[in-house]
């Protein structure tokens, strides 16, 4: 994660902070004053600088680009801005707690109409130790930032309460335009399931 700490750098200075984003063969995300050079990205991995964590633990807050998700290839999802995140991250015993919340701005699919939305995923309670003895330089935390923000993806979005979804017979979405179709008065193979009293 690109998460850069406490100084304020000057336009001609460098610096490899707490945590960062590694893209690639070590082609790295990089600092100088308020721009960010990325070399070529193969792949973006987050980890945490362990050994620059001070004593009493550091808060680190701040914007990942979404590439750290590798979500590109999502059909019923799309990113639509960085990923805001605010971490307390801290050595104890032989472990890295790193615990704190992320929040990213996405476009959904909807369920009934099929047209993509926007809104936002949320994640307040992210809470991992991670294995860090003496000696541990990095712990890469990228899979558990994936999974847990796609864990709060609601398996069934909607548009809105009231979206009327599409035509099942001609498929022309309800909510932009009424369509001619006539309601189907044969027995549906399915009809019998809504007798249940289950």
């Amino acid at each position: 994660m690109a998460i850069w700490d406490v100084e304020k750098l000057s336009m001609d200075e460098y610096v490899t902070w707490p945590m960062h984003a590694g893209l690639g063969k070590n082609k790295g995300l990089t600092r100088r004053g308020e721009d960010v050079v990325m070399g070529e990205v193969e792949r973006c991995e987050v980890k945490v600088l362990v050994a620059r964590i001070p004593e009493g633990g550091s808060v680190l807050e701040g914007l990942e680009p979404a590439a750290v998700l590798a979500w590109e290839d999502e059909r019923f999802l799309r990113c639509e801005g960085d990923v805001a995140y605010r971490f307390t991250v801290e050595r104890v015993s032989d472990e890295l707690i790193v615990r704190g919340s992320l929040d990213l701005a996405v476009a959904l699919r909807c369920s009934r109409c099929a047209e993509f939305f926007s809104t936002s995923i949320g994640v307040s309670d992210f809470l991992r130790a991670y294995p860090a003895p003496e000696g541990t330089d990095v712990v890469n935390v990228t899979e558990d930032l994936r999974e847990e923000l796609i864990l709060h993806v609601p398996s069934f979005a909607v548009c809105k309460e009231a979206c009327l979804g599409v035509c099942a017979q001609c498929g022309v979405n309800l909510n932009h335009t009424a369509c001619g179709c006539e309601e189907d008065d044969r027995p549906n193979a399915w009809s019998a399931l809504d007798a249940l009293d289950l």
